[in-house]
């Protein structure tokens, strides 16, 4: 006969059993709710390429939360995606939730991000749904609604000033949705409602399989889960080598100029106007310790021009140069009327100079310093901590000419690469 505790033991194992039990068909029935009202509510953003909400399995990396400082209270090991809904909903701004995704056969690193309450309530608050809906798809008329408060919509512009917004968008739109869309109206539809409270989606969709840009796994009403491109800039620049830290400075810089020069997408030109360490994410490689990948991890903060192959690529008054003014790191002023009517800006340039490669950007600090310590020749050294100063102070727009910064941005990735050869040889991993 088994003893009390044993008793006692095994009921507590069956009630939990039967709790448990009760509650995965609780959160299943939850699902299925959750998934049919998401999918019907007002503003889905799935741009004619949703997954089903009941196929995806989500579950949070409690441990990168931890690392971040992104404590939850009191969650489960596993989180389905019921609560991710139910966190969302509570969530006033934009939120991000890290974890792992299962796909298919295969389970990746994931990160779960969608417009926060605010976004889709200033959203509502403004929209006439029935007038507003049934004029663009009546007539066609693609225009941004004017926002209140801190919401963000879409930053989109033409150099030709003869340029209608109607037009710039619609044409924006079909570069965004999937060809095979069976209802290209409503993916249309959609489309508009994200360029007003999720402009990131948009973007990722436009420059997917970009290498500087993360790529999208799935989307599940208004949540998007996007590849986990590792740990922010600023969590690892302090305890990256010179080594790694001049890749990153390349990187950076390859990608200011490419996305400004067409490279990115041959019809439109980004411009990044919150561009940080905490919005870049590197991933380092296991055994050597170097920089891997570098990915942009934020693309709510963007202007998009429209580029015009009619204007002439000598033609150096059409380069827009970024005024350098000192507000601290962090603080980018620039003139979005400018930046539009160019042929090309340097604005991304200027920024990775000002946030990274200046002495209060401290990325190259040994190279500003002119630390006599590093391995390098000290002609080298002196040469980048030149051009590194050239690129940040202001530049006079009659003698782009003779040298802008778009080219000194050429002339420091050479630098960096030939300094780069030199250190290689002395790393230390760590």
């Amino acid at each position: 006969m088994a003893s009390i505790p044993t008793l006692i033991v095994y009921v507590a194992v069956v009630l939990v059993s039967f709790y448990i039990n009760d509650r995965y068909r609780t959160n299943i029935k939850l699902l299925e709710s959750y998934e049919h009202n998401i999918n019907i509510t007002f503003g889905p953003l799935n741009l004619g390429n949703d997954s089903s909400c009941n196929v995806l399995d989500f579950q949070l990396n409690y441990k990168k939360h931890a690392d971040l400082g992104l404590l939850f209270s009191h969650y489960a090991g596993y989180m389905s995606m019921v609560s991710l809904f139910k966190l969302w909903t509570s969530q006033q701004n934009d939120k991000i939730f890290f974890g792992t995704l299962k796909l298919n056969d295969k389970t990746v690193s994931a990160v779960a991000k969608g417009p926060g309450r605010n976004s889709f309530d200033m959203f509502e608050q403004t929209v006439n749904i029935a007038t507003d809906l049934n004029t663009i798809i009546t007539y066609g008329q693609w225009n941004l609604l004017p926002l209140s408060g801190d919401s963000r919509s879409l930053e989109i512009c033409s150099k030709d000033v003869k340029s209608f917004q109607n037009s710039l968008l619609y044409n924006f739109f079909n570069s965004v949705i999937s060809d095979d869309s069976d209802n290209k109206s409503h993916s249309l539809i959609e489309a508009w409602i994200a360029a007003h409270v999720s402009v990131e989606l948009l973007v990722l969709k436009v420059l997917h399989g970009y290498r500087y840009v993360p790529n999208i796994y799935a989307t599940c009403g208004r949540v998007y889960f996007v590849e986990d491109c590792g740990y922010t800039l600023q969590y690892h620049m302090s305890k990256m080598n010179l080594t790694n830290r001049l890749l990153v400075a390349r990187e950076l810089l390859t990608l200011a100029l490419e996305l400004a020069d067409g490279t990115a997408h041959q019809s439109y030109s980004f411009y990044l106007t919150d561009l940080t360490a905490d919005n870049i994410a590197v991933r380092l490689d296991k055994t050597s310790g170097l920089l891997q990948s570098l990915k942009v991890i934020d693309w709510s903060d963007v202007i998009i021009a429209v580029n015009d192959y009619s204007m002439k690529k000598t033609d150096d008054k059409m380069i827009h140069a970024s005024k350098h003014i000192d507000c601290g790191i962090g603080c980018l002023v620039y003139s979005k009327e400018d930046i539009c009517q160019s042929r090309i800006s340097d604005h991304n340039v200027y920024a990775v100079c000002k946030e990274f490669l200046s002495s209060d950007g401290n990325l190259l600090h040994e190279i500003t310093d002119l630390d006599k310590t590093i391995k390098s020749p000290e002609k080298e050294v002196k040469n980048l901590a030149s051009l590194l100063n050239n690129c940040l102070w202001n530049f006079d727009v009659e003698k782009q000419s003779e040298m802008n910064r778009l080219d000194t941005a050429k002339l420091i990735i050479k630098s960096i690469q030939l300094i780069y050869d030199f250190e290689k040889s002395d790393i230390t991993i760590y």
